[in-house]
């Protein structure tokens, strides 16, 4: 196998029960949009019904569409706008959706639709949602003459890790809004890192996105022990030994010396591996760290071997995982772990291991 990505379900399952102690009386709602953060929605999604979870959240109505086909009970949450030719087919799916704009209610109560809306509100992400000020007139379109269900109100959280006092106005707001709608059912704010710090605010149900994939180092987790759920890995295909100071690679930016071991590794930035770690970069090679040497290519890669390390053709080649974090990746590449996770590429295998 060229490479691949190693799916490890028990280590999936092991943080879904620290995610259930954290939501304690709360729901879970997992975040398991974009191909579940890269590990394989309908893999992911079987395990989280396994494990008696009874709300998944996606980005699209194609995602919840594709979830719906695969279990008829689970209830299922769009995070991001319908399009109204679609809302129709997931009223008949029984498949939940934001309530985002004026038109989108005027659309559906002049079509009579019932739908299921969980009704956003913008507190301070700026990306989707209602207004505060906008709030009266929805909840008088939504309560007069109008078939619609609005179940659930939820707003999002812009910087939970990086600044609490921002986000403890963002939770002010947002426990004002829903003080307008005691009848709504499901309130929800909290994603990773909310959920992780402001347990007061959890509300009916809280949102994990990549702490649920152990994409956030302990020290970052508040010491919660999330276990990395994917790692990356691959082959060496290809070995030699400089017979001089050479360069390796595009542009000639690193200059190999006489005599050292430059193995080829058959991933590249099509799998996931960012040029960003071009110079910085490091892999896990029979228990030993080897950097990467030159310009990462579309398919493959060189790595220096340390001369007292013995390599061969075929030996596995770890990019992150057990022995290196996916935030320690992310940081060299200047971005954050839930890029990394998205980004491997659709040539890079699953291989599921543990329970299923």
């Amino acid at each position: 196998m060229r490479s691949w990505a190693e799916i490890n379900l028990d280590n999936l399952r092991h943080n879904i029960n620290i995610l259930k102690t954290i939501a304690g009386d709360s729901m879970l709602l997992p975040a398991i949009k974009a191909d579940a953060y890269g590990h394989g929605i309908a893999e992911v999604f079987n395990v989280l019904i396994s494990e008696g979870i009874k709300w998944v959240g996606v980005a699209t109505f194609n995602e919840a569409e594709k979830l719906r086909k695969l279990d008829k009970a689970t209830n299922i949450l769009v995070f991001g706008p319908v399009e109204t030719e679609d809302m129709r087919k997931a009223i008949d799916m029984n498949i939940a959706f934001p309530l985002t704009s004026m038109d989108e209610i005027d659309f559906l109560n002049e079509n009579n639709l019932a739908p299921r809306v969980h009704l956003a509100v913008d507190t301070g992400m700026g990306r989707i949602g209602f207004s505060r000020n906008s709030l009266d007139e929805v909840k008088r379109k939504t309560e007069e003459n109008s078939k619609i269900n609005v179940e659930g109100i939820f707003s999002h959280l812009s910087s939970a890790d990086t600044s609490p006092e921002y986000t403890k106005r963002q939770l002010e707001d947002f426990k004002k809004i829903v003080e307008k709608f005691p009848k709504i059912k499901y309130r929800h704010i909290l994603n990773s890192f909310g959920s992780m710090q402001f347990s007061e605010s959890k509300y009916d149900i809280i949102r994990p996105g990549i702490i649920l994939y152990g994409g956030i180092k302990k020290e970052n987790a508040f010491s919660y022990d999330f276990k990395p759920v994917m790692a990356l890995k691959s082959r060496v295909s290809f070995i030699k030994k400089l017979e001089n100071n050479s360069f390796i690679s595009y542009n000639r930016k690193y200059e190999g010396r006489a005599g050292e071991k430059i193995a080829t590794v058959s991933i590249g930035y099509a799998d996931g591996i960012r040029r960003d770690l071009t110079g910085k970069g490091e892999v896990v090679i029979n228990n030993r760290r080897c950097r990467i040497a030159g310009t990462i290519c579309m398919d493959q890669l060189m790595v220096s071997i340390p001369e007292d390390l013995e390599v061969n053709v075929g030996d596995t080649v770890e990019f992150f995982g057990e022995n290196i974090h996916i935030e320690e990746v992310a940081e060299k590449c200047g971005t954050i772990s839930y890029e990394i996770l998205c980004g491997i590429g659709q040539r890079v295998t699953r291989i599921y291991v543990g329970e299923k």
